[in-house]
């Protein structure tokens, strides 16, 4: 699978669906999503519930 970057049509629509729904991330938390992506790491609640806690 491609790497996903900021610009990525991909992640624009993400963006946009959170932004539907009244949330927002910001910079160095979609970095850190990214990361998680591109890691190819399953995602989990578990794996969500780490990020935002750390973000």
């Amino acid at each position: 699978m491609k790497d996903v970057k900021i610009e990525s049509p991909e992640f624009k629509r993400i963006m946009k669906n959170l932004h539907l729904e009244n949330l927002s991330l910001n910079q160095g938390l979609q970095e850190k999503v990214l990361e998680t992506i591109n890691a190819d790491k399953p995602i989990t609640p578990s794996v969500i519930k780490d990020l935002l806690s750390r973000g």
